[in-house]
């Protein structure tokens, strides 16, 4: 008996040094990959700001940013948002640092900047989806542009109802009143500067963050959370046969494409179906990407924006895109 307890404590405490070595690995892995955009988001972030570039371009966004009360820093962050959404969420927490924005203000920005984000994403998603699925995946991706756009002007509106209104006059005397813009090497050392000051106080909280992600991975909660979203999915008005496209969609993106032009060009499914099943599939998949957000917004904003930040998004994700599901089943 005693034998077979110490077996068992010893199994379970090499299963436990496993996923503890598993999560290291796979945190120094991700850490490489994000970090080195991160650096560089920061640096642009700022390189921007000390250029004065951003200035020239926010107008695009302005008149949105006005609609929801927010300061003309949101409007540049948007813009940004198209190149780097890392930038634009460095920049913003930036703001709230320098006490230039509030905390309502950041949290309704980062949201929003999902759009700008989404639509860069488009060089990347389409050429996969439209050899895939042809005109079905262009459909699908406006869809889930118009859900983004959607959850960006309920935000606006609430941020209209809950934020003061700006003082138009005193927001355009501090835009013209900036003093002579630095040269562009001078902005560069400025931005490195800034950058070796901000990225350390970010690390401290996405490092831990992001291994005790990975340790939850390593313990299988996330791929038991999309077990049962995957039957969950069997409540949805999709025919069974689209089941492997939300189960796939939960783990690869790609891999939910490719089954779905696979099931498409054998006739096994009709294009509706597949445009259903990708939505559907996409409104599941909101829980098991927690296991990215995580991180990267604790790391960004901190843990207590970042909560609040991963809440209000979320909730609104699932809202907007189950509305979608359901006036897609209604129109088909």
């Amino acid at each position: 008996m005693l034998l077979r307890r110490g077996v068992t404590i010893s199994g379970i405490v090499m299963s436990v040094l496993t996923i503890l070595a598993d999560a290291l690995l796979a945190t120094g892995k991700f850490l490489l990959t994000v970090i080195p955009l991160f650096v560089f988001g920061v640096v642009l972030a700022q390189l921007f700001v000390e250029k004065g570039w951003i200035g020239k371009l926010s107008w695009l966004a302005r008149p949105f940013m006005r609609f929801g009360h927010l300061h003309p820093e949101s409007a540049g962050t948007f813009i940004v948002a198209i190149l780097s959404p890392t930038a634009a969420h460095s920049m913003l927490a930036k703001y709230h640092q320098e006490q230039r924005i509030s905390r309502g203000e950041l949290i309704i920005t980062a949201i929003v900047n999902a759009l700008p984000g989404h639509l860069a994403q488009g060089r990347r998603v389409l050429p996969v989806l439209v050899p895939l699925m042809g005109v079905l995946g262009i459909i699908y991706y406006g869809l889930i542009l118009l859900a983004e756009f959607v959850r960006s002007i309920i935000l606006l509106a609430i941020g209209s109802m809950v934020l003061p209104r700006l003082d138009i006059g005193q927001v355009r005397f501090q835009e013209s009143s900036c003093s002579q813009r630095p040269t562009i090497g001078q902005a560069l050392i400025n931005s490195l500067r800034d950058a070796r000051k901000t990225v350390p106080k970010i690390l401290t909280t996405m490092v831990p963050v992001t291994f005790v992600v990975f340790v939850l991975i390593g313990l299988g909660i996330f791929e038991y959370a999309a077990a049962h979203l995957g039957v969950v999915a069997r409540f949805f008005p999709i025919p069974i046969e689209s089941l492997p496209i939300v189960a796939t969609r939960l783990v690869s993106p790609v891999g939910a494409y490719t089954v779905a032009g696979s099931l498409l060009a054998k006739g096994v499914l009709e294009g509706k179906d597949v445009v259903m099943a990708l939505l559907v599939a996409t409104l599941l998949s909101t829980v098991p990407n927690l296991r990215y957000l995580v991180p990267y917004y604790f790391g960004i904003f901190g843990p207590t924006i970042g909560t609040q930040l991963i809440i209000v998004s979320t909730l609104l994700r699932v809202l907007v895109f189950a509305a979608m599901v359901g006036f897609a089943a209604f129109l088909v």
